[in-house]
């Protein structure tokens, strides 16, 4: 009904290459190159993470990107509102303007049903969690940068030879 943004998505690609609080930085054209998010878009991504406190950046000879907490304590609802904000959990679902808890129109009720199922599912999908979700580039990027990666014939298979 309403997907998470393509943004939240590339959020939550860039962080699945990041390491744990207190881990080398990764260097956000590596991150870029491997996962196909554009360089810039990734750059001005990351600094809105770093703004919301999701992810730690600096600069300089020994600067890169580290997560600012465990990967286990990231939740999707914590990307889902440092990207793209709460304003749309008030939204009437059919965008009417006159559609208040006072004059509600005819999927208010439903709305907010199911906005509290979204709202507890997000909260409850960790970005951990979505390590179980194949990803090809960010396996490539944790392979090659020796993090710990989920073995994962299925998507060994379908990676073009020599590329691990």
């Amino acid at each position: 009904m309403l997907p998470l943004s393509q943004t939240t998505g590339y959020a939550v690609r860039a962080l699945r290459c990041l390491q744990e609080p207190g881990g080398h930085p990764v260097l956000v054209e590596e991150v870029a190159e491997y996962t196909g998010i554009p360089r810039s878009y990734l750059s001005k991504l990351i600094h809105k993470l770093a703004k919301k406190g999701l992810v730690v950046a600096r600069r300089g000879h020994h600067g890169g990107v580290v997560l600012a907490r465990p990967s286990t304590e990231i939740t999707l609802e914590d990307l889902s509102e440092a990207i793209d904000g709460v304003a749309w959990r008030k939204r009437c679902l059919m965008g009417l303007l006159g559609c208040t808890d006072l004059t509600p129109c005819v999927l208010h009720d439903f709305w907010h049903e199911t906005l509290d199922q979204i709202l507890a599912r997000l909260r409850s999908v960790s970005l951990a969690d979505l390590a179980q979700n194949p990803d090809p580039g960010v396996e490539r990027f944790r392979a090659d940068h020796g993090l710990q990666n989920r073995p994962d014939p299925v998507v060994e298979e379908h990676l073009p030879a020599g590329v691990h």
